[in-house]
């Protein structure tokens, strides 16, 4: 994962006054709310012997430890050991670290790193959230993946009529219409236009007539957030998908997302909102979590990449950007580690008379017709 970003870890709705452990990257945090119902995230770890506060409690708006009993306010501070006296001083080691924390579009967005506040990347928009004009579900769901490449599946223009074959009738017609990448400092996105799904299910009754294309937004807020906005091209009809990639672990990745329509907004229709999406994800997990190499590659000499890859390159050009800042955490190839695996192929190449191309991840591909 990379530091120094927000994080989305969890609804704001499952967190309460009962401890709820969190974990970014094999590390354990936990989050609350105290007596004034605000949200505390804490390290998931006793100072004392080490126990899983999440196990605990919270009691007059501070956490108890469940292995001892140490009690620890907000900003992580212990407050009682109840098996010392009570004229015996607290340590000054005992303590716990704490993380900024924030709520905001239905989320509890965590803050890891050590940028002075005043330079770290905001929030990414998401500006339906709480319109009444469009109806939210939501859900969640697990990959045995990296997050990397869950990213990616939600950034790619090319899959869908084989992966997602029951909406995209197109194999034999699939080719990815030109489209232009845009790039900002913490983002990139582009708008895509396809080939129209199948007018089934619930759009069989919402959209009256064949299109000739749809379109969608692809975006990617760094460290972790999809955003999906798609376009029926009718009436203005769109659905949006904002979804946080929760990097668990080197092979394990929570998405916990949130889906909004303005057509159909009466509940009724939630069920078949719900299950597109869920569909769309088991669809994608049988590719995704068989991928080779795991993590995305620094490079984009380890895998050929075409045109319709364009958005996916930006990704990869941001994600390197920021471990080349020294912002990475965890299973990640450096720029060193990279450049010195590029030397030993090109010299096994050399020795057997093969010649290889370096393409850049500073230069969009450009397609090429035979």
């Amino acid at each position: 994962m990379l530091k120094n970003f927000w994080y989305a870890v969890e609804f704001s709705t499952a967190v309460t006054t009962k401890p709820n452990q969190i974990t970014l990257m094999g590390q354990h945090y936990v989050l609350y709310r105290d007596a004034n119902r605000q949200v505390v995230a804490l390290d998931d770890r006793c100072a004392h012997r080490g126990a899983a506060l999440s196990g605990g409690w919270v009691e007059e708006g501070c956490l108890r430890c469940p292995y001892h009993g140490w009690k620890y306010q907000s900003d992580g501070v212990c407050t009682q050991i109840p098996a010392n006296e009570a004229d015996v001083p607290i340590p000054k080691r005992a303590r716990v670290e704490t993380y900024p924390v924030q709520e905001k579009y239905g989320f509890v967005w965590l803050f890891v790193g050590d940028l002075p506040e005043q330079e770290c990347p905001s929030i990414p928009p998401f500006p339906e959230f709480g319109d009444p004009a469009w109806r939210q579900v939501q859900g969640e769901y697990v990959w045995k993946a990296h997050y990397t490449r869950v990213i990616e599946s939600g950034l790619d223009t090319s899959h869908a009529p084989f992966v997602h074959a029951a909406f995209f009738n197109n194999r034999n017609d699939a080719e990815v219409w030109d489209y232009e990448v845009q790039s900002e400092a913490w983002s990139t996105s582009a708008t895509v236009r396809t080939k129209p799904p199948k007018r089934v299910g619930l759009l069989k009754y919402i959209v009256k007539r064949d299109r000739p294309f749809s379109s969608a937004k692809l975006t990617v807020y760094m460290p972790n957030i999809n955003r999906i906005a798609l376009d029926f091209n009718f009436r203005g009809y769109q659905y949006v998908y904002f979804a946080t990639n929760i990097p668990v672990d080197e092979n394990t990745t929570l998405t916990k997302w949130i889906g909004v329509r303005n057509f159909l907004t009466q509940p009724w229709a939630d069920y078949n909102s719900i299950k597109n999406t869920v569909d769309t994800y088991l669809e994608d997990k049988a590719v995704i979590e068989a991928q080779e190499p795991r993590v995305v590659p620094y490079g984009v000499t380890e895998e050929v990449l075409v045109a319709s890859d364009n958005l996916l390159v930006a990704y990869r050009k941001l994600l390197r950007k920021f471990l080349d800042q020294g912002w990475g955490i965890g299973d990640y190839s450096t720029k060193a580690e990279h450049k010195q695996a590029l030397l030993e192929k090109a010299e096994y190449n050399q020795l057997s008379f093969e010649h290889v191309a370096t393409p850049s991840l500073d230069q969009p591909i450009e397609a090429t017709k035979v």
